[in-house]
C-alpha cells in the first residue's frame, strides 16, 4: 500500500504541475458524484478522448488513488512502466484481455474506483475509434455503477507533436496550452437492468448510447465557443492556466 500511494503521489504531482502550467480546469456534474465510501463500486467511463493527457487532467483532479485501465504500450517506456505498475495500474492487452479485465473487476468488487476508456482509438492523434464494450462489461461483471465523463479541450489549443523514443520510433502524441480543460461528470448509468448472461449486442446498444452522448457533448460545447468568440469579438482571449482548485475523492 505505501509503495502504491507512494508512486500515486509521483503522478499526482506531476500531474498538477503540469496541468496547472497549461490550462484553466472547469469541473461541471458535481452533483453526480456518489459519497465517497468503501462499500461503492464503481467505474468512471470516459467516453471520449480529448488529449493525450486525459488521465493527466484526471488525476491532477483525484483527491485519493484510484485504478486505470489502460493500453498496454505506456508499459514499455523505462522508468514510466514502474510507476505505473507500482500506482497499481492495468495493462491492457487487447490480443489478449482476459487477465487485465478480471484485475479489473475485481478492483472494482473490492471498492476501488476504476477508470476506464470507453473508445478504442488512438488518443495519441485524437482519434475517438469506436466504442467498445469492455468498460461496460467490468461495471457489469463487478455490480458497479458506470460513471460516464466528458472531457473537452478548446480545439485551436490542441498541438500534435511527435517524440522519439530510445528505439528511435517516432510517437504521435496531442497536447495543450492556454486553454480550458472541461471535465463533466455525467449522470450514473445503472448495469442492473442488463440480464446476468447479458449478450454482446445489449452491452453495445449501451456503449452507443454513450457515444452518441459523447457526441452531443462535443457539438454543444463547439457551439458554446463560436458563441463566445463572436461575442468576444476583437478583443483579446485571456489567459487560460491554473489547473482547478477542486479536488474530488473518485
Amino acid at each position: 500500500m505505501l509503495v502504491t500511494n507512494f508512486a500515486y503521489g509521483i503522478l499526482h504531482a506531476y500531474s498538477t504541475l503540469w496541468m496547472r502550467s497549461r490550462a484553466e480546469v472547469i469541473i461541471e456534474g458535481t452533483e453526480n458524484i456518489p459519497e465517497d465510501r468503501a462499500s461503492l463500486k464503481r467505474v468512471y467511463l470516459v467516453i471520449n478522448h480529448s488529449t493525450t493527457y486525459d488521465l493527466v487532467a484526471l488525476m491532477h483532479l483525484s483527491a485519493k488513488p484510484f485504478v486505470v485501465m489502460m493500453d498496454r504500450g505506456a508499459f514499455t517506456f523505462p522508468i514510466i512502466r514502474h510507476v505505473l505498475s507500482a500506482a497499481g495500474f492495468i495493462p491492457l492487452d487487447k490480443e489478449s484481455s482476459r487477465e487485465a479485465v478480471d484485475r479489473s473487476v475485481a478492483e472494482a468488487e473490492a471498492g476501488k474506483a476504476l477508470v476506464v476508456s470507453l473508445h478504442d482509438g488512438d488518443s495519441t492523434i485524437g482519434d475517438w475509434g469506436r466504442p467498445r464494450t469492455g468498460g461496460i462489461r467490468i461495471a457489469h461483471k463487478a455490480g458497479a455503477m458506470i460513471m460516464p465523463v466528458f472531457l473537452y479541450v478548446e480545439p485551436d489549443r490542441i498541438r500534435n507533436l511527435r517524440f522519439k523514443g530510445v528505439d528511435g520510433t517516432e510517437y504521435p502524441y496531442t497536447t495543450f496550452r492556454n486553454t480550458r480543460y472541461w471535465i463533466r461528470f455525467l449522470p450514473p448509468e445503472s448495469t442492473g437492468g442488463l440480464a446476468a448472461e447479458a449478450s454482446y449486442e445489449d452491452y453495445r446498444s449501451m456503449a452507443n448510447r454513450l457515444d452518441a452522448r459523447a457526441k452531443e457533448l462535443n457539438s454543444e460545447f463547439d457551439a458554446r465557443l463560436v458563441k463566445e468568440a463572436e461575442e468576444r469579438g476583437a478583443a483579446p482571449r485571456p489567459k487560460r492556466r491554473g489547473g482547478c482548485p477542486i479536488r474530488i475523492a473518485f
